[in-house]
């Protein structure tokens, strides 16, 4: 496995599902999604990869980097992608997971409690276990809610994988990792004059010095060099990164015996989860890990996802994920095979290869 570190040479922009088409796109701009969704990343990377194995940036790929990059946005070849994982200084950062629930005020978001599971409730969609909140402690003035602008450290997650509330110094506001810039557009005609109604407005992500993005590569062939040092095309517009070897990893330390012994799991989603509607409503065990069964979850909005297919030239199908840092909570029918790779991770749903499904195994809050 190798580890890439994606550092930004100006601002990035990269665009969700929002439509972008004259007449359609909202006034106030279209914003950037950031981190990116994986296949951006696993793109870029891909483009950079063929270009330094004899593609000459048109037309199709050779057959034999075919072979190992895959052909086309369906196939990924021999390789896979973990991530991508905002970074700072080199040390990945994720996203506050949804079970955790706390109080801002003008110094910052304190988490103050967790989401569980509560008893089964009959509802239009049968019989459902709902989020509640573990503990009451809290000053009932304050309004509680999810650390949607914060992000935590290694040490966080590992603290909320464990049924422990994160410490103060393991929390980072999104505000000191990166700013929206907004940018106009004026597309010109061949006089160099401005061409009337094509005027547009998006909303550039500007990351702090030090942070990027990291992504871990697998599969990729022994003789095959890496794009370490060089400069690559990213997101829209073509903007540049600059790419080197990353040496961080991801792998946490879970709690084994309790989640064997309670066979409960709580799954926090580092990456994007691309899930079937039959596995999100337990009627189905997930795929990835044998016999995690959802009963509860908690949940942001779920990110539309597209994308652009460069061999056909037309746009992707636009396509529902849930967010990094949606929580699931599983009950488990085998209990010996939990963590199968040793890392803490478990990968879950569709397009594992891309860097989607990719969770961190906990407990249940007590």
């Amino acid at each position: 496995m190798t580890g890439l570190q994606l550092e930004p040479v100006d601002t990035w922009f990269f665009r969700d599902g929002t439509p972008f088409t004259m007449g359609v796109a909202p006034q106030e701009g279209v914003g950037s999604l950031f981190p990116p969704h994986p296949p951006t990343v696993a793109g870029a990377l891909r483009a950079a990869l063929a270009r330094g194995h004899g593609w000459g940036g048109r037309g199709r790929w050779p057959r034999e980097v075919c072979n190992v990059l895959g052909d086309g946005p369906d196939t990924l070849g021999m390789i896979s992608f973990d991530g991508p994982f905002l970074l700072r200084c080199g040390q990945p950062l994720f996203r506050v997971p949804r079970h955790i629930v706390g109080s801002a005020n003008a110094h910052g978001w304190k988490p103050s409690s967790f989401l569980r599971p509560g008893d089964p409730v009959a509802c239009d969609l049968g019989s459902h276990r709902l989020p509640e909140v573990l503990s009451k402690d809290h000053d009932e003035t304050e309004t509680q809610g999810t650390g949607n602008d914060y992000w935590l450290t290694r040490d966080g997650v590992d603290s909320a994988l464990s049924g422990c509330l994160p410490p103060a110094g393991t929390i980072v506001p999104a505000r000191t990792l990166w700013s929206d810039e907004p940018r106009i557009g004026l597309r010109r005609t061949a006089a160099r004059t401005a061409e009337e109604g094509m005027l547009y407005s998006t909303r550039h992500v500007r990351p702090v010095r030090g942070v990027g993005l990291g992504v871990l590569l697998s599969g990729l062939p022994n003789h095959w060099g890496i794009p370490s040092g060089k400069m690559l095309p990213f997101g829209g517009e073509s903007r540049l990164a600059a790419c080197r070897e990353w040496r961080g990893d991801v792998r946490f330390d879970p709690s084994l015996d309790r989640i064997a012994e309670t066979g409960r799991a709580a799954l926090i989603a580092l990456s994007p989860l691309d899930l079937e509607q039959e596995m999100l409503r337990g009627h189905r065990a997930l795929n990835g890990p044998e016999g995690f069964r959802v009963v509860s979850a908690c949940l942001d909005r779920p990110q539309r996802v597209g994308g652009w297919d460069s061999l056909a030239r037309c746009p992707l199908p636009i396509r529902s994920v849930l967010p990094p840092g949606s929580v699931l909570f599983c009950e488990l029918s085998h209990r010996d095979r939990i963590d199968e790779r040793g890392d803490g991770l478990v990968r879950i749903g569709r397009r594992r290869e891309w860097g989607f499904g990719l969770a961190a195994l906990g407990v249940w809050p007590e």
